[in-house]
């Protein structure tokens, strides 16, 4: 019983303080933010991915080294690391839905007589209109694209349609075309409505198209069904990748169109707008908060631990936290590595703040921004064979990237040193991306992917000749070698870019053979080969 005790004192209480701290901090700030100075942010990063990541920083901070008061073995180590992992996800559920309903809740709804007069006062959530008429003849359309999936499997095809809304259907009159393009009125709301299907990425160009024609001509017919009058109010979306997509629509009609209201219709009562969210708000919570008191129950406490432990207050954990950061030497050794994800994560968070997505980009914004494309790098812009492999399609390409790069980094930048290593990095990046215009005459390409696959080519280079020990070559290669494979393997299916993988897997073994020869690499040393095998294990 005395050990049951302790357990709430010392890592139950404080994960129920911890948990309702961060939910009511979290909210309150977004509501702050995002909904009572609308700060243009976009939603989905605050609503969704911050707050599946964020949750972890106070989990490891005050609760993990709690954690370390439990008896946690198994074969393979990894008990102490789900722990952490579930508290941080039983604290990141209710937070997610809690944003969701804070949207929804605190939404006003202002009720109109005509379209007309949403000017000129302050701008709400949700809208009832008496009169209106929806101009299904003036639409703009915009059609796009997206990726998804854990290998990039999943293709959308998307069909954005924004309709005007204006006050009756004589202000058609109004919307006369103005050579062939604009219109002599812009309107100031508009109605708009997302048209979606998912297809396989590992079609071919051919079928991908076929495909894209036959969803286009079932989307144009679908709207020519729709009875676009009938709706009971409607909703004002806020800063989310589909709002900036119906933007674009209207921008093919209105290029100077300043701030137009993006409306979206609502076929149900308005009192039912939050749903049950409010309920598994609290249910979550109550769910987490069981399971974390079933976690703590099971096994025994530590008792070295509890004698390390005595005289700790909150404050103590960071301290804690800070001491094992600073014990992580490999960044060290890795200097240019962690410039090179830093550079590749400030652009992403740059494009995730400016609005322009997070799971994936639209890829008339990735052109835009520098990505590689054919016709517009061999007409003079051949600074898109660098940039585009600073670029990525979304989080999950990043992602995957970014820790391919750790991998290989481990080894291989402590063998040639910061500049050689740079050096490398960006020849291959900028070869990989010249092989994919070469292979590729209209696609538009970016990501590290290249680079990395150069770099991973330098390494295998290496492997072959006298400068790793021998007693670490089998390790590195186990590491490394199902890695290239497995990357060159998923190219043969489409939605990968297997010239820019070959072509810089390529340029690195010759990069490779190249230090050897004339690259006055250091001679290999027993004690630095085992420290970077332990320094990739204990990662």
């Amino acid at each position: 019983m005395t050990n049951f005790l302790t357990k709430i004192r010392l890592i139950y209480i404080p994960y129920l303080i911890i948990a309702t701290s961060f939910i009511v901090i979290y909210s309150l700030l977004d509501w702050l933010l995002l909904i009572k100075i609308e700060l243009p942010v976009n939603e989905e990063l605050v609503h969704f991915w911050l707050a599946f990541v964020l949750p972890w920083v106070p989990v490891f901070i005050w609760l993990s080294p709690r954690i370390r008061l439990l008896v946690l073995k198994d074969k393979k180590g990894n008990l102490p690391f789900l722990y952490r992992f579930i508290a941080a996800i039983v604290i990141a559920v209710p937070v997610i839905i809690a944003q969701d309903y804070l949207v929804t809740a605190t939404g006003s709804l202002t009720k109109l007589q005509n379209i007309s007069e949403i000017n000129g006062q302050s701008l709400t959530k949700y809208y009832e209109l008496k009169e209106h008429f929806i101009d299904k003849w003036h639409i703009a359309v915009y059609r796009r694209t997206e990726i998804s999936g854990r290998n990039n499997e999943t293709l959308s095809l998307i069909i954005d349609v924004a309709c005007p809304i204006l006050e009756r259907q004589e202000n058609l009159g109004d919307l006369t075309k103005l050579n062939n393009t604009q219109y002599v009125i812009s309107p100031k709301a508009w109605l708009c409505y997302e048209f979606k299907k998912n297809i396989s990425n590992h079609l071919s160009d051919d079928e991908k198209n076929i495909e894209f024609k036959t969803f286009d001509t079932v989307t144009n017919n679908e709207f020519k069904e729709k009875n676009f009058d009938e709706f009971v109010y409607l909703d004002r979306i806020g800063k989310n990748d589909r709002r900036n997509a119906y933007l674009k629509a209207i921008s093919t009609k209105f290029s100077d169109l300043e701030k137009p209201i993006i409306l979206e219709a609502v076929n149900k009562p308005f009192e039912a707008r939050n749903g049950e969210k409010l309920k598994w708000i609290f249910l979550s919570m109550g769910i987490g908060a069981a399971v974390w008191l079933l976690m703590i129950c099971i096994p025994k406490i530590n008792t070295v631990e509890m004698r390390k432990r005595e005289g700790y207050t909150f404050s103590s954990d960071w301290r804690t936290f800070y001491q094992s950061v600073t014990k992580f030497k490999s960044f060290g050794n890795i200097q240019i590595t962690v410039i090179i994800i830093a550079l590749n994560v400030l652009v992403f968070l740059v494009m995730v703040f400016a609005g322009l997505g997070v799971i994936s980009f639209d890829s008339h914004d990735l052109l835009k921004l520098g990505a590689n494309f054919r016709p517009k790098t061999i007409d003079g812009e051949w600074w898109r064979l660098l940039t585009s492999i600073f670029l990525h399609a979304g989080l999950m390409h990043l992602f995957a990237n970014m820790v391919g790069l750790f991998l290989v980094a481990i080894f291989l930048e402590p063998l040639l040193g910061r500049l050689k290593y740079a050096v490398a990095y960006l020849i291959c990046g900028v070869v990989a991306s010249g092989a994919s215009i070469l292979w590729h005459p209209a696609t538009i390409s970016i990501g590290a992917s290249g680079a990395i696959m150069g770099l991973y080519g330098v390494l295998l280079a290496l492997l072959t000749t006298n400068k790793i020990h021998t007693n670490a070559k089998r390790s590195i290669l186990i590491i490394t070698l199902p890695l290239v494979a497995i990357n060159l393997f998923l190219g043969f299916f489409g939605g990968v870019d297997n010239a820019a993988h070959v072509g810089g897997l390529l340029c690195g073994l010759l990069m490779g053979y190249g230090f050897y020869f004339w690259g006055d690499l250091p001679e290999p040393k027993t004690q630095i080969a085992h420290v970077s095998i332990k320094e990739n294990h204990d990662k």
